[in-house]
């Protein structure tokens, strides 16, 4: 019954003190929309969404270094076809492994891709990502046509390969074009699938063109003579484990496959960094980094305006008190005039908190570029490819939730010094105000 009352009558103080209310709004929508624009990028680059639906029980592995036996030879890289292939292949564990090239990486060893329909005048320069079958396993992948390449079809190195819809639609002014022939580099391959476009804001797995690495035009490191070459290369690890709390149990099988595979060696030995959870990076920030810089910049944006808030409520808050201390002498608890006033401020604060995810919507969507690139070098290059932004990573429950929250927070922390003080003046003072 209370509640009611208390957002009719905040209702009736907005259309008296519009102006007031309107700054208050706009003030509001203005400080939520920078603790919304952190909430988004986060859920956006850690979320489960497809193609990375399966985030939560993932973990990483890009790096390795070859250290040799005599001199201070040492190569770091990605890691090396024959690496991967009998570490992550003789491992149970894990449901799948994903191993492929990374289009940002890979571009930077002039192994670029041509791609051309037979007979055609268009021959774009195309993202690619030579991968193995696990790869489909581990990402969810909508197919438009056709279907992913198969574990034999990768074993036996066939010349196959799926597109994105938008490259289907520029080659062949068309979607359904599994089966046809495509021309990489001179080279023939089979379309087995088109699937729907990625974006680059997904790293590990947005490709315009994918295809088995065993099937490259390029040399993956396999059948080398060098024993360096046998640990670097240009391939990533995505491992995905059955349940979240594998991670333990995979760390340590892989741990000692790399035990095993260290022991073929015979001039030197392969050394990477743990498995990590979480790939959760910002232009190359390290992700320990972006935590405290996301606390620190949450607490900054809340604290500030809430103190510029305060004024606002202290202002109007000393022009009630002769209602206060009306209600005061009538027995009203300071409970209930401080809900009273927490539930008017809430009711001026949800428009701007509506306004504030607004407003972050259209502050992730102008500078993505520098808030959700996952690798410096692309930002630095321009290279960050179809970095667009869809309605399922935005519209999220937990979104809105948090800017709920959000809201909820600053009212509590721009309330709180105006309200106690009010309260706490003695009735005859509050009456004679």
């Amino acid at each position: 019954m209370y509640w009611k009352l208390y957002i009719k009558q905040a209702w009736n103080l907005f259309k008296q003190n519009r102006f007031f209310s309107a700054i208050y709004v706009v003030g509001t929508g203005l400080a939520i929309s920078m603790v919304m624009v952190l909430a988004v990028v986060y859920h956006i680059r850690t979320a489960n969404i497809a193609p990375e639906s399966h985030r939560a029980r993932v973990c990483y592995l890009s790096d390795t270094s070859y250290k040799a036996d005599e001199g201070n030879m040492q190569f770091q890289s990605n890691l090396g076809e024959r690496l991967a292939r009998e570490v992550f292949g003789s491992m149970q564990t894990p449901e799948a492994v994903s191993l492929s090239t990374n289009p940002n990486v890979i571009g930077r060893f002039g192994q670029e891709i041509f791609v051309q329909v037979p007979g055609g005048d268009d021959s774009p320069r195309v993202s690619y990502r030579a991968c193995n079958a696990g790869f489909w396993r581990v990402f969810d992948f909508s197919f438009i046509d056709g279907k992913a390449f198969t574990e034999e079809e990768f074993q036996s190195g066939v010349r196959t390969a799926v597109i994105s819809r938008s490259l289907a639609r520029r080659l062949y002014h068309k979607e359904k074009v599994a089966g046809e022939t495509l021309l990489l580099n001179d080279v023939a391959y089979r379309i087995s699938g088109v699937v729907e476009d990625v974006s680059s804001l997904f790293p590990n797995a947005y490709a315009e063109l994918w295809f088995p690495y065993t099937a490259s035009i390029y040399q993956m490191g396999m059948n080398v003579a060098q024993e360096f070459r046998f640990a670097c290369g240009h391939l990533e690890a995505v491992i995905l484990m059955r349940q979240a709390k594998d991670f333990p149990a995979v760390q340590q099988e892989f741990d000692e496959a790399m035990k095993r595979f260290n022991t073929t060696l015979t001039e030197g030995k392969a050394v990477t960094p743990p498995l990590e959870r979480s790939s959760f990076t910002i232009s190359g920030i390290a992700q320990k980094d972006i935590y405290i810089a996301f606390a620190l910049l949450t607490v900054l944006f809340l604290l500030v305006p809430a103190l510029n808030l305060s004024g606002l409520n202290a202002s109007q808050i000393q022009g009630r008190l002769e209602e206060i201390g009306i209600r005061k002498a009538f027995g009203a608890s300071r409970r209930s005039l401080f809900m009273q006033v927490f539930v008017e401020n809430l009711v001026l604060m949800l428009p701007g908190g509506v306004l504030g995810l607004l407003f972050s919507f259209v502050w992730v969507h102008g500078f993505k570029d520098i808030l959700l690139t996952h690798d410096l070098w692309t930002l630095v290059l321009g290279v960050n490819g179809n970095n667009f932004l869809t309605a399922g990573m935005l519209l999220d429950p937990w979104v809105f939730v948090v800017a709920f929250g959000v809201c909820l927070a600053l009212n509590l922390l721009s309330s709180w010094v105006p309200v106690w003080r009010a309260v706490r003046t003695p009735i005859v003072n509050a009456l004679n105000m």
